[in-house]
């Protein structure tokens, strides 16, 4: 998963309204599809905290286990749509 390469990372205390954390899965705009994916609580956690760390830090990619089974890897795709991130699956 990536960022856009127009958009550059977000800074913290400015930028739009609201806390920029990710938004609950299936909730607010963008959420669409998300609820139904159904991943172990643990999973979406890790899952919204890396993505919180990427769009606050500076790197340009994050990397997910290969571990992931399909369904958690459908979640980390949508959500990432969700958060307007560009997301690819290698192999």
């Amino acid at each position: 998963m990536s960022r856009p390469r127009n958009v550059p990372p977000r800074q913290h205390g400015g930028g739009a309204a609201g806390s920029g954390a990710p938004a609950a899965p299936g909730r607010g705009r963008g959420g669409r599809g998300l609820r139904d994916i159904r991943v172990d609580e643990e999973v979406e956690m890790a899952v919204n905290l890396a993505l919180e760390r990427f769009r606050y830090g500076e790197d340009t990619e994050v990397e997910f286990p290969s571990s992931f089974t399909r369904t958690e890897r459908a979640f980390v795709h949508r959500l990432c749509h969700s958060l307007g991130l560009i997301s690819k699956s290698k192999g």
